[in-house]
């Protein structure tokens, strides 16, 4: 995957240093908003677009392919059961690490960086790094692949240097989709997964007490059970948990309780699949 850059217009390197944007953050969310602050003309606009070869992602669910929204999708779909309040710990320490394989290993049009099963295994900390203002994001930041990355670091990080209690405590969190802020917006809150620069130890196997593997990723086979479930979390219908302190909002449509029983039934027997298939492969 390579990335080519024209030279920088000054406007766009004024307007980053107006409003704190790193000048190699290019997503388009990012573009977006230079877009309608600055008023740049379509040649600056067409200058600073980064040039992208698309890549084959071999490794993202062929069920997936042709479907421009798959990873929005499931990173919504992923979220929503990470909100879910009866859902255990490790569970969703589980799915946050599943949501961040797919942004690996999604196509880069979608908003990922399109990596084969290998090197979404080897990958480290310092390539990571430099690829990170690859990764999209969205205007939603319960769809947002940048997010989801984001999260998971901050539980690698965690992991790295505190202890497991507080690992316990991450996994427990829900997000708050309230907030104005997006979470890669912020600074990384423990940059402590940068510590093994070059340990392939991004994706790594979590066992049945929640610990994680902190010098080496998951098994191949794993990572196949993982892409399966993508499909399985992708297709499912989005069912959203209310905040702790639900913010007020408009009247909705009223469903019959048969319509009700019948939603609650199918989100709890998925749920239960997803559950079952993410203890027993790690």
């Amino acid at each position: 995957m390579n990335q080519v850059l024209h030279p920088t217009p000054g406007l766009w390197v004024d307007w980053c240093a107006a409003t704190g944007t790193p000048s190699e953050r290019r997503d388009q969310a990012t573009l977006d908003r230079f877009r309608k602050q600055a008023q740049p003309s379509r040649i600056v606009l067409d200058a600073i677009r980064p040039k992208v070869e698309t890549s084959r992602a071999p490794a993202w669910p062929v069920q997936l392919r042709h479907h421009d929204t798959a990873l929005a999708r499931l990173i919504r779909s992923g979220s929503s059961r990470i909100n879910n309040p009866d859902l255990d710990w490790i569970s969703r320490l589980r799915l946050r690490r599943l949501v961040f394989a797919a942004v690996l290993i999604s196509p880069v049009d979608l908003g990922g960086l399109g990596l084969d099963r290998s090197k979404a295994r080897s990958l480290n900390p310092r390539r990571l790094q430099e690829l990170r203002p690859q990764i999209g994001s969205a205007d939603d930041a319960a769809s947002c692949p940048a997010c989801a990355v984001w999260s998971w670091l901050e539980i690698l990080g965690t992991n790295s240097k505190w202890s497991q209690g507080a690992i316990k405590a991450l996994g427990r969190r829900r997000d708050d989709a309230r907030s104005e802020t997006h979470r890669h917006q912020r600074e990384d809150p423990c940059p402590d997964w940068l510590d093994w620069p070059e340990q392939a130890n991004l994706l790594p196997a979590i066992d049945r007490w929640g610990y994680l593997d902190q010098y080496e990723s998951i098994h191949p086979s794993s990572l196949s059970i993982l892409i399966h479930t993508m499909v399985m979390i992708a297709e499912a219908p989005v069912v959203e948990f209310p905040q702790t302190e639900p913010a007020p909002v408009p009247p909705a449509r009223h469903i019959s309780p048969e319509e009700e029983t019948e939603i609650l039934s199918r989100a709890d027997e998925l749920n239960a699949r997803i559950s079952r298939i993410l203890k027993e492969f790690g």
